[in-house]
């Protein structure tokens, strides 16, 4: 989201509207006369995160204090302008006595002035421009030296208090109650001249089918924890507002991450995203590697996690066609990835291992064990239960299969980005070592009596927990059809391993660590499900991913319509709150219904752009893409893939279109297996010529009438008179 816009940027306060660029911002204080006590709603139970539309021009949340609740709604619409309106849906005392003080300041002093007889709060001159005009004028407006002092006042003296009641001040407190107010609308302006640039895509659908709702909870949640990081003066997700000052004394950059959320905002914004990554960017060290984590407290520059930032750099490149993103990224993404090589290197292996780095800042648990299962963001998982320390070369020493897995796929992503810079020997070295590592997962972290990929120790030991990590080869390309066949039928699909109604633990169900049920050691997690439905798709086995998609969704959406998006989930129960260790509005935990997005409009290394049009009337989208923001509208089997609101394709084709590529005179795709009396066509385009697997198709000239495929197909269509190419 753009800096410039009034947005809820304060991490601590999250019903804060702030403009940045003019300074000013309205806190909303709540007071119940019951309670004698005020609350500026941190983050917590007083407020409840409700809807974002997915162009950012509204946001949605109740608050429930003193057992009164209210619903509120922020219009955002541009730069300038906005609006605060609350409605009242339970009295928890009489309305007299329930107080809503609006409280607006300015960070560069601006000194703002009442007017009784309208109700409006303005800026005087010499001052960036500010009004805010309420629909009803408050009962008393008052004037302070902060927002603290605001509900110290109330709370000490209550609400009859008048003593500082005046025209003009620099901290303004516009009070109403719900007697007097129990529905109100503010309208609010402020203008300054440094309008910073950015892009964003075009306005949500209303409609709401499965896929949607899946959409728009990505977006909420990566909304709500959007917010400005004020000691390092730039915009950033954070992993949740919940921890933001009580664990981490204003900001918290923990690598992978917010490196999930700058993915995550590439389907809806690309600033946001890029400015994600770069929160994470800035904070390269000397030595090359990206830090596990940074934040107001502490560093931990000894260690990094999983390497997944070229990935994620790939994916924003993918969807915004961003190249100067791509150029500048690329040098930082090289040296964290030589780092890995450099670094972490195990032995002769010609693999890497986890570890803490000697020498590398003064990080808490540098040198230790911990620090080394740090480094792999699943901590306390019983994979490290029996794998050695070695703490002259700060290594644990087992060959993890998933980080090797990552590591690999690091390497191919570098080839990608490299070809994309045209650097071609660059990209040649990047994809032999994505092969050879490939090579080596499979030959030597294959556990053949088990029929499985595993951890393995120096010995040649396999370490015997399993985690969903043994499915990761499959992301990297490093699986055999056979290995993929036997540990998919064997683990992934078996109940008693990693089976069953919800998914995926994070632990085998039978491991004794299961019913420990804390963090790593059984419960379900975002990541891990994301990226072994990435390995699924990568591989075809498109039944096992349309099903994990499935599971994900239903395992996030039954605590979602609590407005719950769970850092992790029970296993058994699919429950957030079962256990202590768990944060209930988890940026990554909106990596789950992001499957069930992809299953719809997805773009990825090896299938491209590629769309699965929804099986029933519905409406999805906009997604942003290379083309602009793709939407879906589906109705009474046919279906409608729009570019910037214009008709790019219709048709009735049931399966998934992949490999998207639309050139000057001509459209190409890869469609899936599929019976006769399917067609496609092309609005406002006379069709010339169309090749379907290399065979001519006949065309009415608008109209592509396509026969059974046995197989996916390459579809070619010219339209306008363009060539065939043979």
């Amino acid at each position: 989201m753009k800096p410039d816009r009034w947005w809820t940027w304060t991490p601590d306060f999250p019903a804060e509207l702030v403009h940045l660029q003019s300074g000013y911002r309205i806190t909303p204080i709540l007071y119940s006369s019951r309670l004698e006590r005020a609350t500026l709603l941190p983050p917590g139970p007083d407020i409840a995160f409700r809807s974002r539309s997915l162009d950012g021009s509204g946001a949605a949340f109740s608050t429930d204090f003193g057992d009164t609740v209210l619903d509120w709604h922020y219009t955002l619409p541009d730069s300038r302008s906005a609006a605060l309106e609350w409605a009242l849906r339970r009295s928890g005392e009489w309305g007299l006595r329930y107080w809503i003080l609006v409280c607006v300041r300015s960070v560069n002093g601006a000194v703002l002035k009442f007017d009784c007889d309208s109700g409006a709060l303005a800026s005087e001159p010499g001052y960036p421009f500010f009004e805010a005009i309420p629909s009803e004028p408050p009962a008393v407006a008052t004037f302070h030296e902060s927002v603290e002092a605001v509900a110290e006042e109330i709370e000490e003296n209550g609400y009859f208090f008048l003593g500082s009641r005046a025209g003009r001040g620099r901290v303004a407190a516009m009070r109403f109650n719900l007697e007097q107010a129990p529905r109100l609308r503010i309208q609010i302006s402020a203008r300054e001249n440094c309008p910073i640039p950015g892009d964003s895509i075009a306005s949500a659908s209303s409609e709401d089918g499965t896929p949607q709702a899946a959409l728009r909870a990505v977006h909420d949640v990566i909304s709500w924890n959007h917010v400005w990081d004020d000691i390092n003066r730039r915009p950033y997700t954070a992993l949740s507002r919940f921890w933001n000052r009580r664990k981490f004394s204003g900001f918290g950059v923990w690598l992978n991450d917010i490196l999930f959320n700058a993915l995550m905002w590439s389907h809806f914004e690309p600033r946001a995203a890029i400015d994600n990554f770069d929160a994470v960017a800035a904070w390269q060290t000397s030595e090359g590697n990206f830090p596990c984590l940074v934040t107001g407290n502490d560093a931990w520059l000894d260690r990094s996690q999983t390497p997944i930032a070229a990935f994620v750099a790939w994916y924003i490149y993918a969807r915004s066609r961003n190249l100067e993103f791509l150029e500048r990224a690329y040098p930082k993404l090289v040296r964290n990835n030589r780092w890995w090589k450099d670094r972490r290197s195990l032995g002769d292996s010609g693999l890497v291992a986890f570890g803490t780095s000697a020498g590398a800042g003064e990080g808490l648990y540098k040198g230790t064990k911990l620090a080394a299962k740090n480094e792999s963001a699943m901590d306390n998982s019983p994979l490290h239960d029996p794998a050695p320390f070695d703490p002259e070369s700060g290594l644990l020493l087992a060959l993890d299969v998933g980080l090797n897995s990552m590591f690999a796929l690091d390497c191919e992503m570098l080839g990608l980005i490299a070809a994309a810079l045209c650097k071609t020997a660059e990209a040649d070295k990047f994809r032999s070592e994505a092969s050879i590592l490939g090579e080596l997962i499979s030959k030597e972290l294959w556990d053949e009596e088990r029929g499985v990929f595993a951890n393995r120790l120096l010995d040649g030991s396999f370490i015997r927990p399993i985690a969903p990590t043994s499915f990761f080869p499959l992301l990297a390309g490093a699986a055999t059809p056979a290995q993929s066949e036997a540990m998919l039928g064997g683990y992934f699909e078996n109940a008693d391993k990693f089976g069953g109604r919800f998914a995926i633990p994070s632990i085998a169900r039978d491991d004794p660590a299961f019913a420990d049920n804390v963090y790593w050691r059984g419960r379900i997690w975002g990541p891990l499900n994301y990226w072994c439905y990435r390995g699924l798709r990568r591989n075809r086995f498109d039944r096992l991913a349309s099903e994990l998609a499935r599971k994900s969704q239903d395992l996030f959406g039954a605590a979602w319509t609590k407005r719950i998006c769970g850092e992790n989930y029970n296993a058994d129960t699919g429950e957030v709150f079962d256990q202590p260790d768990t944060d209930g509005f988890y940026s990554w935990g909106a990596l789950l219904p992001l499957i069930a997005v992809h299953e719809i409009i997805d773009e990825d290394p090896w299938n491209g752009l590629n769309f699965k049009p929804p099986a029933f009337d519905s409406a999805f989208g906009p997604i942003a893409t290379k083309y602009g923001p793709l939407r879906l509208d589906a109705r009474d089997g046919e279906w409608e893939a729009r570019f910037f609101g214009d008709i790019l394709l219709r048709g009735n084709v049931g399966g998934r279109l992949s490999k998207l590529a639309l050139d000057k005179g001509k459209f190409e795709a890869t469609l899936s297996a599929g019976p006769g009396g399917e067609w496609l066509s092309i609005p406002d385009r006379r069709i010339t010529a169309v090749k379907l697997g290399g065979l001519d198709v006949k065309s009415s000239g608008k109209r592509v009438a396509l026969p059974v495929r046995r197989e996916p197909t390459l579809l070619t269509i010219y339209f306008d008179g363009a060539s065939v190419r043979g």
